[in-house]
């Protein structure tokens, strides 16, 4: 995958349509621009990225004949597997390369299992039957599963890295996992260090080496992009978000989200919309 050094960066905010997601997303015509963690990458027919918890995806500049298939779910969807491979090596090789080219047969296989996705869509449309469209809905999820297992796979055993990369990445893995589970109820370091059976400073220090922002940035950084979610996608109030979020009032959520946001809940949702 070529990686393209000299783009012009526009957005600093991640995309939040990949916040608590898991999956693959392929192209499969025209030509992209993707901001992944620190590093732009050009995407072509067959390029594919993965969206994990421990890459933030920042920016998607596509030609107008871009196309892509999506096997994006839910983090909870691919919550067995990420915790499946937590001690593995694998989080640390795909963060590294996150974004690479399917040979024709892969290429052929994502696209044969979205067609499957596609028949099953029409089939929950055409259903009257909730036990019959939730049936089908975890079929299309195990399939979303399937693909991104299968593409994954062959491009991890071309990684060779250290054991005290994998473990540190596996740390900062588990961390931002944790992350995403807890955020609306522990916003601590100490928590997080704590689940890591390290001390704060020697669990920071890792965090900051292998992902380049400290664990306060990231607690405030997926605390923020949330509460910003609720305010751009629901009618909650201020107050019914703060209590969602946990925050002891209102007034500490308003103030915590002025601080990391640059402007109150309020202005940003009016902003928004």
């Amino acid at each position: 995958m070529k990686e393209l050094t000299d783009h012009k960066i526009n957005s600093c905010e991640p995309l939040h349509e990949f916040w608590n997601k898991g999956g693959v997303v392929i192209c499969t015509a025209g030509e992209a621009d993707i901001r992944i963690n620190d590093n732009i990458y050009h995407l072509a027919k067959g390029s594919v990225f993965i969206v994990t918890p421990l890459i933030q995806i920042y920016e998607i500049n596509p030609s107008p004949d871009f196309e892509q298939i999506s096997f994006v779910k839910e983090l909870k969807v691919f919550y067995p597997v990420f915790k499946l491979i937590s001690d593995t090596g694998i989080p640390l090789r795909v963060s590294q390369s996150p974004c690479w080219q399917l040979n024709d047969d892969e290429f052929i296989f994502a696209k044969a299992q979205f067609r499957r996705i596609e028949d099953k869509l029409d089939k929950i449309a055409s259903s009257t039957s909730t036990e019959e469209q939730l049936i089908i809905g975890n079929l299309i999820n195990l399939i979303c599963v399937e693909t991104m297992l299968e593409v994954v796979s062959n491009h991890i055993l071309r990684f060779d890295t250290s054991f005290e990369s994998i473990r540190n990445s596996n740390v900062a893995y588990q961390f931002i996992l944790a992350l995403h589970e807890n955020y609306h109820t522990e916003r601590t370091v100490s928590w997080y260090a704590s689940q890591a059976n390290m001390s704060t400073g020697h669990f920071s220090a890792i965090i900051r080496e292998t992902t380049g922002q400290s664990p306060s940035e990231w607690i405030s950084s997926v605390t923020t992009t949330y509460a910003k979610l609720l305010l751009e996608q629901t009618d909650k109030s201020i107050k019914e978000i703060a209590n969602e979020l946990n925050f002891p009032e209102q007034f500490t959520f308003r103030k915590y989200f002025k601080r990391y946001a640059g402007m109150s809940p309020t202005d940003y949702r009016n902003e928004s919309r």
